[in-house]
Parts: structure tokens; C-alpha cells; sequence
């Protein structure tokens, strides 16, 4: 059975630093091996704390990382409302003072590939995609749990599939964004799953971390509301770790598109009873949370 870990806390860098260690030699093996570490953290807003990965969570992970190994690491992301304005107001230049060997990238301004995506009717779509993403040896998706008014949850998947996506800004009422909506949900709510299913499986990454200490409920990814479930994930193979926060917060795994796409695709397991995770706990932690009206409305649109 596919494992993914979970561990219960309020302090934050002490929970996820306990995460990672339960991953235990593989995690290690990964990471002694690499040339280059990727950790991909989920900015959504630069300005929103609770819409984005907190620093705290960075230590935790990178605390584990020198460890056992003296790879390079970089952070890197492609934040919708800009990547160098997160790293600065959330505190990440300052992993720099604390963690040799680390550096902070933006994804959109790192050399890429182009890769189509043609759709089931044929339409082709040509996307964008950093080489470092691409081809570092160990990748990490890090990402809070919380709702989504498109997808129905921002999770792990979402987070390395939309978030490695190099797109032109433009100019909006709120200022310069690098949104990827207009190619993701240009035709329609299956096409986006589709394209994120396909933007995943051209490349997954290696490892997931969801940080669930405070989550969020309602008009997420962005203006939701904060719910403390002090839970963190954490798993090799994503789509089994989305599945369990999915479900944690009152989703069915199966009426995410793209993870059931994903799945079917046998790129990860998205069937709760072919993971390997404590019942009990499983049940004592899930809660109903309430969401966005658009997911709400449309959440199986994909389907049709």
C-alpha cells in the first residue's frame, strides 16, 4: 500500500521536522544522492500569510535536509501575484543567513522548455516550463491545505503543476499578476483538470508536504478563512497525500478531476482504501469544510 505520514502539533517547524523525519532512509537516500534539491513552495499571495507556505515550514524541512546532506537547494516559484515580493515579506531571505548552500529562484525567470498539450478534441496549447523544475534530481511540493474556487483543493499537485507553469504578466486592478488562467480555464472546467493531469505527469515531483496547522476554509486559495487543524502530510507519491487531505477536509478524492484523472493515467493512487494511513485518526481529524460557491456549483463539471 501507498503510505503517506501524518503527525499532529502546533509548532510548526517542530511538526514538519518530525514529518520529514518519519519518511526515514528513503527520504535520505533521495537527498544524499542529488546534484540539486528543488523545494517548491506555493506563494499564492505575496501580501496573504495564510494563503501561502509560512517560512517556518522551510526550516523544518531544510533542518532535516543538512542533515544528511549537503546538496544545493534551491527554493523556487512561479507566485501568482510575484515570487521576489513573497520571498521578501514572508521571511525567506533569511534562510539564506542560516542554511549554507541555499538560494531563492524565480521559476519565471529560469531558462525553459515548451511542451503541447493537445487536447482530447485537438486542440493544441504550447506551455512553458522551467528547466530546473524539469530536471532536478529530487523535487519537493510544498503547499498549505485549503480550499479552491476552481479546483476544490490547492494541494501538493496543483501547487507543482500550475506552479511551474512560466506565463507572461499582465497588467490588472490588482497590479502585475502572472495567472495562469487563461490557458488553464480557457475551455472550460474538464480542460483545466485535463491540463493540470497532463502538466503533472509529464513530470511529478518526488515528494509531498502539505501544511494543514492552520488550513483554510471557504473562498480559497486566497481569501478563505483560517481553520486550525493542527495536521501536517507528507508522502512520495502526491496524489496519495492530496487524497488524504482531500478527504481530511470533506472532499472525496474521486470528484477532483485531475487527481482521478492523474490516477487513471497510473500516476499515483487516489483510493483511500489502497493507502496506507491510521483509520482512526483519519476519522477523529476530518472535518466538513465549507466551500467556495463556484466549487460548490461546479465541482464535478469536469465530468461532463
Amino acid at each position: 500500500m501507498t503510505k503517506v505520514n501524518i503527525v499532529q502539533g502546533e509548532n510548526r517547524r517542530k511538526v514538519i521536522r518530525e514529518l520529514i523525519d518519519s519518511l526515514g532512509q528513503p527520504f535520505i537516500d533521495k537527498i544524499k544522492d542529488a546534484k540539486i534539491i528543488l523545494i517548491k513552495p506555493d506563494l499564492v499571495h505575496h501580501e496573504l500569510q495564510l494563503a501561502s507556505v509560512h517560512v517556518d515550514t522551510l526550516r523544518g524541512i531544510l533542518d532535516v535536509i543538512r542533515t544528511y546532506s549537503t546538496a544545493p537547494v534551491v527554493i523556487g516559484d512561479a507566485a501568482h501575484f510575484g515570487t521576489k515580493a513573497g520571498f521578501r515579506n514572508f521571511g525567506y531571505e533569511r534562510l539564506l543567513e542560516h542554511y549554507p548552500g541555499v538560494s531563492l529562484v524565480d521559476l519565471q525567470d529560469e531558462p525553459y522548455v515548451e511542451q503541447v498539450f493537445t487536447s482530447p478534441e485537438g486542440q493544441h496549447t504550447i506551455m512553458r516550463r522551467p528547466k530546473l523544475a524539469l530536471e532536478a534530481e529530487v523535487t519537493i511540493s510544498v503547499s498549505n491545505l485549503k480550499t479552491h474556487k476552481d479546483y476544490g483543493a490547492a494541494l501538493s499537485v496543483t501547487n507543482w503543476a500550475e506552479g511551474t507553469m512560466i506565463v507572461p504578466p499582465r497588467i490588472t486592478v490588482q497590479g502585475r499578476v502572472w495567472s495562469r488562467s487563461p490557458w488553464l480555464s480557457a475551455n472550460g472546467q474538464k480542460s483545466m483538470h485535463q491540463m493540470l493531469a497532463w502538466l503533472y505527469t509529464q513530470k511529478p515531483c518526488d515528494v509531498a508536504v502539505i501544511d494543514g496547522v492552520l488550513a483554510m476554509e471557504g473562498e480559497g486559495p486566497v481569501q478563505g478563512a483560517p481553520v486550525a487543524m493542527g495536521v501536517v502530510l507528507a508522502g512520495f507519491d502526491p496524489v496519495a497525500v492530496d487524497s488524504v487531505a482531500a478527504t481530511l477536509i470533506g472532499l472525496d478524492p474521486h470528484g477532483l478531476g485531475y487527481l482521478e484523472m492523474i490516477a487513471q493515467a497510473g500516476k499515483g493512487v487516489n483510493e483511500m482504501s489502497k493507502i496506507d494511513v491510521p483509520p482512526l485518526q483519519i476519522t477523529e481529524l476530518t472535518r466538513s469544510f465549507q466551500l467556495p460557491v463556484t466549487t460548490r456549483e461546479h465541482l464535478l463539471d469536469w465530468q461532463t
